[in-house]
């Protein structure tokens, strides 16, 4: 007989057990989410104030790394205001209040004489991470920038344009055969004589009637740096044959030249004080404080033979300590005179720390030697590895044989280049690629009024040290060759780069 199942008792209602053990792990849980949700918020807020204050480093870094090597108050209030201006309120620099109430630290050091490391420092406050104990995190961030001083033309030495052997020693240390002179023509002269920039006119012929305007004339003249190493002391910047005197032949001494309207050509010289724009010579202040010279030369032409012909005579000399920078010096031509005025520049510092002397962005040079010279371009660094360096150069390599020219890297070896000649009306003329080997003349020159420009790609393992000079090799019978040389390096001055 089946007997019935016994009836099973209920204490309460159903599940009301199990109910009551998962209210405390949800309880638990809860507060973990709330818990990872309050860090996210915090995390999130960390990361954005770290992002922010990283943008505030970059710019501290490039407002104050074009003032290096020898505007140091600059450095620092620029640095500190590229930080305000992103929304930080710096309070001290290098550990010393600057007063304001600003709360963040900056720290800076010079890693070269171009290049600028910023450490900007705050603490961000957090929100819901107070109830652990947590009221701030400290953050930190580093920035290094560095900016491209202007490309060197034409001299790695304390001299520029020393056109024969008889200036180097004393005059020029390290003695250096530069076998060039610095060069300039008067207004009047004509622009196909080889002076691109002084020149108001242009004939392409022999009737001088000025019938075409120059429209690369610049009334400002050339410019040349006088770099001054950190520690210089005693500066003295000196010209050579500073004014115009014919000498009836460009093959005698510096082979001033009476040309076209005559009459030669008025020249001044005169020095500025380093800035924050290196590759901006125009905007330069007077250099203060010559305890000799007048910082000034004003020549006319013929003037004062027996001051300034063939004899070196101080500029500016600054006594004591020189702030290290780019000084510029300033050489123009005025009047109404046409003619070729040749000399030579020359920067001593008595503390034994060589000044150099090189062409900011293009240089106007005369050759008086013939046979093969080696002239310096320019000087390319590792920092311009990757880029293209363009060489430009204004009628050169006149000739009544054959003549050539060709651009070596700084190992000896010819460079290969894309190279283009161009007339006054922007029409290429000649080209080529390939071997930078370019003929100039075959007896009648190729580019005359032309200029030729090429351009060659640095390698990406471009790695000079030391003598990074990229240079000219020219050869030629004739004694003589005006020209305009340019260069520069295709890419950003100033730039951000990796921390050390």
């Amino acid at each position: 007989m089946k007997q019935d199942a016994e009836p099973i008792e209920q204490s309460g209602p159903t599940g009301s057990g199990e109910k009551g053990a998962a209210l405390p792990f949800v309880a638990v849980l809860l507060v973990l989410l709330l818990g990872m949700a309050a860090f996210a918020i915090d995390l999130g807020w960390l990361y954005l104030n770290g992002a922010r204050l990283q943008r505030a480093a970059d710019s501290s870094a490039l407002a104050g790394v074009v003032y290096l090597p020898g505007d140091i108050p600059n450095v620092v209030t620029n640095a500190v205001n590229g930080a305000n201006a992103n929304g930080w309120a710096v309070g001290s620099v290098n550990g010393t209040p600057l007063g304001g109430g600003g709360s963040e630290d900056l720290d800076w050091r010079s890693l070269a004489d171009n290049k600028l490391e910023v450490t900007l420092s705050t603490t961000v406050p957090t929100f819901f991470l107070r109830v652990l104990g947590m009221d701030d995190f400290a953050v930190s961030r580093i920035a290094t920038a560095e900016y491209v001083k202007p490309v060197p033309i034409g001299s790695p030495d304390p001299c520029f344009g020393i056109g024969h052997t008889s200036l180097n020693g004393g005059d020029c240390n390290p003695a250096t055969a530069q076998r060039f002179w610095a060069a300039i023509s008067g207004p009047l002269t004509n622009k196909w004589n080889g002076d691109a920039r002084a020149t108001r006119f242009w004939d392409n012929d022999s009737t001088w009637n000025q019938e075409f305007a120059n429209t690369q004339y610049r009334s400002n003249g050339y410019y040349l740096a006088v770099d001054v190493p950190p520690g210089a002391s005693g500066l003295t910047v000196a010209v050579y044959d500073a004014g115009f005197y014919d000498r009836g032949s460009f093959d005698t001494e510096t082979g001033d030249r009476e040309q076209d309207s005559g009459n030669g050509a008025d020249t001044h010289f005169q020095l500025f004080r380093f800035d924050s724009t290196p590759l901006d010579p125009t905007d330069n202040s007077v250099a203060p404080g010559c305890s000799s010279g007048p910082g000034r030369f004003d020549i006319n032409s013929e003037a004062s033979s027996g001051t300034y012909e063939n004899q070196w005579r101080t500029l500016c000399s600054i006594s004591g300590s020189v702030p290290s920078g780019i000084y510029v010096l300033r050489v123009w031509t005025t009047g109404n005179l046409g003619g070729t005025n040749q000399y030579a520049v020359r920067a001593n510092t008595s503390s034994g720390t060589n000044a150099r002397v090189y062409g900011i962005n293009d240089i106007s040079i005369f050759t008086n030697q013939s046979g093969t010279s080696t002239l310096n371009v320019a000087e390319v660094a590792a920092v311009h590895r990757g880029k293209t360096l363009e060489l430009s150069f204004y009628d050169p390599g006149e000739d009544d044989a054959n003549a050539f020219m060709t651009v070596k890297n700084p190992g000896g070896s010819t460079a290969t280049c894309d190279w283009v000649a161009k007339n006054e009306a922007g029409s290429t003329i000649r080209s080529g690629s390939g071997s930078c080997r370019i003929q100039t003349s075959d007896g009648s020159s190729f580019f005359n009024g032309l200029w030729v420009t090429a351009q060659v790609d640095i390698p990406d393992a471009y790695t000079c040290t030391t003598n990074c000079w990229w240079k000219m090799e020219i050869t030629n019978s004739q004694p003589h060759d005006r020209t305009t040389w340019a260069a520069r390096i295709i890419g950003n001055p100033v730039r951000l780069v990796p921390n050390e």
